[in-house]
């Protein structure tokens, strides 16, 4: 879902109000048109002297008005009718919720609006090429590990979600089959599932309840933190999120 907008010319300011589409910029080398996002965006480094109008759920529409952007970029409904009213030219394009592919086509998009094709058109590629990669690699993998992932107080994703396609990708079963969305599942059920791959950025929760204590990851010690935060949004380096789940799970595969 989106909006149709034409430009004469490349947009010299943009307020980007997505974290994925800031990184994206800045991948394609473009990233000094950006000038304001919100206050949740921390990647690359250099959004540190970025001016933020506002944080994911609240925008400053005078801030905005006061910096002539060009264009303005938003992932959600809930800004369009205050930018409108302020008369300012507005993209958006719906945030991927699925299918991580489209990341690399939203790299092309940034790519023919700022003119910066050839260079979106390489970060693109890589991205593409190295999912491909990864399936390659596990072609002949028929392992079929359970997983389950924390994303916090045991909240998790189902399969219609980025994570759950990444773990179809890897060919992981994902206990929270019959979740919809993201929700929350109980200790009970997750025991009852026996996950043999706990994904938590907390596994001390994990190993010091008692509760949890007879299911295969914990017995086997297959409590799976990921060092980077690249899955966290479907921007260019998703791809590098999808690399270090893989050599976690498969480290005899991925050397």
């Amino acid at each position: 879902g989106g909006n149709e907008v034409v430009f004469d010319e490349a947009p010299a300011r943009i307020v980007a109000y997505d974290g994925a589409a800031v990184e994206t910029l800045f991948a394609i080398g473009e990233g000094d048109r950006v000038v304001a996002t919100h206050s949740f965006v921390s990647y690359p480094p250099e959004t540190a002297s970025i001016p933020k109008v506002g944080d994911a759920f609240n925008m400053n529409v005078e801030k905005v008005v006061e910096l002539r952007p060009d264009v303005v970029f938003v992932f959600t409904e809930t800004f369009l009718p205050s930018l409108e009213q302020a008369g300012l030219k507005i993209l958006y394009v719906k945030s991927l919720s699925d299918n991580f592919q489209k990341s690399a086509d939203l790299v092309r998009m940034w790519g023919h609006i700022t003119g910066a094709t050839e260079r979106a058109e390489q970060v693109a590629g890589d991205f593409e090429e190295r999912v491909a990669a990864v399936e390659r690699a596990l072609d002949g993998t028929s392992a079929a590990l359970t997983v389950f992932q924390d994303t916090g107080d045991l909240w998790t994703p189902g399969p219609n979600t980025l994570m759950g396609e990444v773990f179809e990708l890897l060919k992981l079963q994902n206990i929270a089959h019959d979740v919809a969305g993201y929700a929350q599942m109980s200790p009970e059920v997750i025991v009852e599932r026996d996950p043999d791959i706990i994904l938590t950025s907390d596994a001390a929760s994990f190993l010091s309840d008692a509760a949890f204590g007879g299911v295969s990851a914990v017995k086997e010690g297959r409590l799976v933190t990921l060092q980077s935060d690249a899955l966290s949004l479907a921007g260019p380096r998703f791809v590098e999120g999808i690399e270090e789940l893989a050599r976690a799970v498969y480290p005899e595969v991925f050397e």
